[in-house]
């Protein structure tokens, strides 16, 4: 009879602990995600882009150039 007890006692102890551990990792858990929300999105400039009327290809405004094509609105003067 005492042996019961002992392991029910066991049981119950290692129970809980258990259960701590895994309130402990929920609680970790959430707080990651809540740091995560919180950083700060990319900085990281952008530009519409912009279609050329001549050969149809899309580019950023700040790195359009001659596509080669007659008539490219961005040929370099005395090329053509």
């Amino acid at each position: 009879m005492l042996w019961i007890l002992a392991l029910l006692a066991i049981g119950t102890v290692a129970y809980l602990a258990i259960k701590g551990r895994i309130i402990r990792l929920q609680e970790e858990f959430q707080e990651e995600l809540r740091r995560a929300r919180k950083r700060p999105q990319s900085t990281l400039p952008s530009e519409d882009m912009t279609r050329c009327d001549v050969c149809g290809t899309y580019s950023a405004p700040s790195q359009k150039k001659d596509c080669g094509k007659k008539g490219c609105p961005y040929a370099r003067p005395g090329l053509e």
